[in-house]
């Protein structure tokens, strides 16, 4: 598309910086925020009275023969961060000797008021099974509940009869769900040339989440008007969650003028580009790895600033990220100079460390900073260069590298737990790959 097509959007407001110092169940822990979510609409049908509706019952009647289900809508929204796990509470008024399902519904369209067996959603995939004991039942329904939105199921009897109490009773059903603190990441961005950079920003919306931007944030120059028009439409929209580090193509624009124009406080200190915040439990630090400009060495202020950092934030989980990785396997990407970075990270205990620069996606074995693996104390690495610009050739594998796709665009989501983190890659729409994990803290 032509270079100033563009048109810039929404996303004006200035950010200030949280802090410039100057699933494996077994990770989640009870300090995670919970919500509780009643149902908003419910009701059965059953196919001994087709035509009858059962919206406003206080009890929910499942059989098995003749048939008998109920439907259930909840709506999630408000939620303080990435979903943990998510769990359907419903109030068992009359037990059934074979228990309970939980089913996906093939489609939305239906009506509290009007449902009736003959027009009912046609059922899907089971989600949970379980007991169907007198009062409270639980059931896992994380399947169904990753993000804010509109929630619909149905509860079936898998033999004889099971009673239900309804969202008229106080024992209405109800889904809990467990937030962690979300980040959002990937670098190599808004490109006038290239509609990636849209295709990622949709998978943003209504996320509850910190935006990492790992850097080469607006192609070619990174100069006010590559921000305007290359980023701003499409990932400014997010301007005010995220927290950005700065690339070699923001530097095109003598001294990344550009860039700290448009961040503003959220940069950092103009000139250094380096700072961190608190994220939930987590301490998260942003780091220049533009070298040329903003020194990296043993030594350097960003290092020693760095170190001294580490020593007051103290905290069983520490991240970091900035734009050049120190491994990769793509020709040319990867950086020796910000070696010291990493073994200041890796003496204080870091775990996880985030990069763009090679345009495609690649995961480590936590290692050292010589590239040792090293499971017991070493930072696990993740290249994410898909923000939508354009793809590189991954290369030849090389060590502790345990996953790599060069040809998919997307972002990774990061579930920042209190004792370790999920992780999985979401790729745009369309786009079939995935990957994902969960890992402890040191």
């Amino acid at each position: 598309m032509d270079g100033r097509r563009k048109l810039a959007g929404g996303g004006a407001a200035t950010l200030v910086c949280a802090a410039v110092s100057g699933m494996s169940p077994g990770l989640a822990a009870a300090a995670n925020a919970t919500q509780v979510f009643t149902s908003v609409a419910d009701g059965f049908v059953t196919a001994s009275a087709p035509r009858r509706n059962y919206g406003r019952t206080r009890v929910l009647q499942l059989r098995a023969k003749p048939p008998g289900r109920a439907y259930l809508r909840f709506r999630i929204e408000g939620l303080r961060g990435g979903v943990v796990s998510a769990r359907l509470r419903v109030f068992v008024t009359r037990p059934g000797r074979a228990g309970l399902q939980v089913r996906a519904i093939a489609e939305r369209r239906w009506n509290e008021r009007s449902l009736r067996y003959r027009t009912a959603p046609a059922l899907g995939r089971v989600i949970a099974e379980g007991s169907a004991r007198p009062g409270w039942r639980s059931f896992d329904v994380g399947s169904l509940v990753e993000a804010p939105g509109i929630v619909e199921l149905a509860l079936v009897a898998k033999r004889g009869t099971v009673s239900v109490a309804s969202r008229e009773t106080r024992s209405k059903p109800r889904i809990r769900v467990e937030t962690a603190p979300l980040l959002l990441a990937a670098g190599d961005i808004g490109s006038c040339s290239s509609g990636g950079d849209e295709a990622t920003a949709a998978l943003l919306e209504g996320l509850p989440a910190t935006i990492a931007a790992l850097g080469d944030l607006a192609y070619p120059k990174g100069s006010a008007d590559d921000f305007a028009y290359c980023y701003d439409p499409s990932w400014g929209s997010f301007k005010s969650t995220t927290r950005p580090a700065a690339g070699n193509h923001d530097y095109a624009t003598p001294g990344a003028a550009a860039y700290f124009d448009y961040w503003g406080a959220a940069a950092g200190l103009r000139g250094a580009g380096y700072y961190s915040y608190e994220l939930g439990s987590w301490h998260v630090l942003v780091l220049n790895s533009n070298c040329r400009f903003v020194a990296c060495g043993r030594g350097s202020l960003q290092e020693t600033w760095l170190r001294n950092d580490l020593a007051l934030h103290r905290t069983r989980c520490t991240l970091a990220y900035w734009h050049h990785p120190l491994f990769s396997s793509t020709v040319g990407t990867a950086t020796p100079a910000v070696q010291p970075l990493w073994q200041a990270l890796y003496d204080a205990g870091a775990d996880v460390v985030l990069s763009g620069h090679a345009h495609n996606y690649q995961r480590f074995a936590p290692q050292s900073p010589s590239g040792a693996a090293d499971p017991t104390r070493g930072i696990r690495e993740f290249v994410v260069g898909t923000g939508g610009n354009s793809h590189h050739p991954a290369g030849l594998p090389i060590p502790n590298q345990e996953t790599v796709e060069d040809t998919t665009f997307g972002v990774l989501r990061l579930t920042l737990l209190e004792t370790g983190y999920l992780w999985r890659f979401v790729p745009r729409s369309g786009d079939v790959f995935a990957d994902a994990g969960a890992a402890a803290c040191h």
